[in-house]
């Protein structure tokens, strides 16, 4: 009898675990998150800040404002990663034209990174000194998780992952 109550225990467990996975894995969209939500994690830092009404409708007014600028620099970083890869990938690369797209690729990346500082400041600018340190604690608190899973001595994000010896 102890054996079927330690089975069933650990059945129930193991059950538990995997419905709490398959879970977190349907509310990740398109290729794991990365895509398919743009802006889902400022959406969730705004909502855990508590603005006003008023606040909130000028929000909504830069956000769409912005729209049309961040979805051209998309579309441009698409196709200049493309163009990378289709210049990578010839049956006899030309140097030139793949340095000129990977260049490309990174003044694109500079453009973008710009572009979210300007909008981190007009953002910035529509709510109160505790609301902005807030928000700041919400991003900084996201760059250590990203650097927990990147940082220097991590494995790349990946389980089971092992490091090549030393000597």
């Amino acid at each position: 009898m102890h054996r079927t109550t330690r089975g069933l225990a650990t059945s129930a467990i193991v059950l538990t675990l995997l419905l709490a996975g398959s879970v977190a894995f349907a509310g990740q969209g398109f290729r794991g998150g990365r895509e398919g939500a743009p802006g889902r994690g400022i959406r969730a830092a705004l909502a855990s800040l508590g603005l006003t009404d008023a606040q909130r409708e000028k929000v909504r007014e830069l956000l769409a404002a912005e729209r049309p600028k961040y979805e051209a620099l998309r579309e441009e970083g698409r196709t200049a990663r493309e163009a990378l890869r289709t210049a990578a990938k010839a049956a006899t690369p030309d140097p030139a034209t793949v340095g000129a797209a990977f260049l490309r690729v990174g003044a694109h990346r500079d453009a973008m990174r710009a572009e979210r500082e300007s909008s981190r400041k007009q953002l910035a600018g529509l709510l109160t000194p505790e609301q902005r340190a807030r928000l700041e604690g919400f991003r900084e608190g996201r760059r250590d998780l990203r650097r927990g899973a990147y940082g220097p001595g991590s494995r790349g994000g990946r389980l089971g992952a092992s490091r090549p010896p030393q000597g």
